[in-house]
């Protein structure tokens, strides 16, 4: 039904591997980071055309609706057996470390790791890709959103590893289509 969520969900799950293992997430642990990262808008099956693909900001009442993904998808996965570790990264992606996310509000390390990491490759792959009602950052715009929320919207270790393989090995973490030499990391 939407042709940017299908392709979203594959690059955010390459972007967050690529940070679990920089994290040095072990074997068990990456491979349900990798498959909550595939999944973690499952929860948009749910979501009206109307909202999913509208061209424009949403308004407040359809962010709301948006905001119900996290937990729908929560409740599909679990119903998954193979999937069941994967549940509280997809329910919680978009907590914020400073405690303004959602569905919970949770803060600082109460958030899994897994969920930050996805945070960070989802907001990449959103600041990084054109969607209907947004233009795509460049690169090193997304790299500063991404520099500026640490400690605030995201988790400052994941944010500081992101940063350090976007330096190293760029590749891993930049849109397809970009050359590699696009990141300049101050």
């Amino acid at each position: 039904r939407d042709p940017y969520t299908a392709g979203h969900s594959q690059r955010v799950r390459r972007v967050a591997l690529a940070v679990g293992r920089d994290l040095r997430v072990s074997t068990k642990p990456l491979g349900t980071l990798g498959m909550a990262a595939l999944f973690h808008d499952i929860g948009k099956i749910g979501m009206p055309d109307s909202i999913l693909t509208k061209p424009d900001r949403l308004s407040r009442s359809e962010s709301a609706v948006m905001r119900e993904h996290v937990t729908r998808g929560a409740e599909i996965v679990s119903r998954i057996s193979s999937l069941q570790d994967s549940v509280p990264a997809i329910r919680h992606h978009h907590e914020r470390w400073d405690g303004l996310g959602y569905p919970d509000g949770l803060s600082g390390d109460a958030i899994p790791l897994e969920a930050s990491i996805i945070a960070i490759a989802d907001s990449w792959d959103a600041m990084t890709t054109d969607r209907p009602y947004a233009v795509a950052l460049t690169v090193n715009e997304a790299m500063l959103q991404i520099r500026a929320g640490r400690g605030k919207q995201f988790n400052p270790i994941v944010v500081d590893a992101f940063w350090e393989l976007a330096r190293r090995r760029p590749a891993e973490i930049l849109p397809p289509e970009s050359p590699t030499a696009a990141v300049a990391v101050v």
